[in-house]
């Protein structure tokens, strides 16, 4: 029954924001056949309850203020919650990584403190990368660092 499916999908909503793709392989999951699913996701997208331009706004902001992502692992990030591909690259046309970076390399800094200067540089610009950062704003938090990558 679609009532059901519906009645599911808002359930799963109110835990948190999904994206329309992430409710639709729920719902398959659940045994909701695609028409059943569509009709349901459907009708959540017209009550507004499904709004992937805004959820893609809010994991940007979740990605840089919280996560400490870079554009890269932001972007993948909003991947893995089923944010389309054109919808997550309009939410993160401005993202600023310097901030998040430079606040990932002072905590990564402080619990690095004693080790020598080239070990330091290595495993930062190596934690930056994982973390989705640019060359560019690496070398940018080791310039404001004043971090010698030699």
């Amino acid at each position: 029954m679609s009532s059901d499916a519906f009645r599911y999908a808002l359930r799963l909503l109110s835990y948190r924001g999904r994206s329309r793709a992430e409710l639709q392989k729920k719902l398959a999951g659940k045994g909701f056949g695609p028409q059943e699913a569509g009709d349901a996701l459907s009708r959540l997208e017209a009550l507004g309850y499904i709004n992937d331009s805004a959820l893609a706004e809010s994991l940007s902001g979740q990605a840089r203020e919280r996560k400490l992502l870079g554009r890269r692992a932001a972007a993948a990030f909003m991947a893995a919650r089923g944010v389309p591909k054109g919808i997550a690259q309009s939410a993160l046309e401005d993202y600023d990584e310097l901030p998040g970076a430079l606040r990932l390399a002072g905590k990564k800094l402080r619990a690095m403190d004693g080790l020598a200067p080239e070990v330091q540089a290595r495993r930062l610009s190596g934690a930056l990368a994982r973390r989705g950062y640019s060359t560019q704003t690496i070398r940018k938090v080791f310039s404001t660092r004043r971090i010698s990558d030699e």
